[in-house]
């Protein structure tokens, strides 16, 4: 049987000044217009690695090339890359969000999907913080991908639970603790 935890002895205005709500952030890439060439040089380099491999001089001069090419590519997109804080909603202000964004008449959804995303977006922005107008100005920027993997990140954290998580690479890298 699973070890149970001793009740809190804090009071609930305690525990309520203590509340801090989860956070998680999103990176997003300026310079996505480099992806198409970091492809192209990467499919380059598998190409010359093939060649490689039946050569007894081992990595070739063009193999080194365009592994650089690469990982200056690589460097120049991860100094590109901006990373957007995200803080959840209270619930209160949540379900109010969902509220102010009903369903379009005679449409089988939770929420109108042309206003509510921009909203999420801006009232869950911590850094930088945003408006709405300036949040739908982010949207528009961006690719459809790149707004759908930053939607779900901003509903994930607010409709999901947080538990106390547990790394197993942590736990081997450091004696004497748990592993389960």
């Amino acid at each position: 049987m699973a070890d149970q935890a001793a009740p809190t002895t804090l009071g609930i205005d305690a525990i309520l000044g203590k509340i801090q709500r989860p956070e998680r952030t999103y990176r997003l890439c300026l310079r996505a217009d480099l992806q198409s060439q970091w492809e192209e040089t990467e499919r380059q380099l598998k190409l010359a690695e093939r060649e490689n491999v039946n050569s007894l001089a081992g990595k070739s001069k063009k193999t080194r090339e365009l592994a650089q090419q690469c990982r200056a590519l690589e460097e120049e997109m991860e100094a590109s890359t901006e990373t957007l804080l995200l803080r959840g909603l209270s619930a209160k202000r949540f379900s109010d969000l969902l509220a102010a964004h009903p369903a379009r008449k005679g449409k089988d959804e939770i929420f109108n999907p042309d206003t509510f995303g921009v909203a999420l977006l801006a009232a869950s922005a911590a850094a930088p913080e945003m408006t709405e107008e300036q949040a739908g100005r982010l949207v528009d920027a961006i690719t459809q991908g790149q707004w759908n993997d930053l939607f779900n990140t901003c509903w994930l954290l607010n409709r999901s639970s947080v538990d106390v998580p547990f790394s197993r690479s942590a736990s081997e890298h450091l004696p004497g603790t748990k592993t389960s």
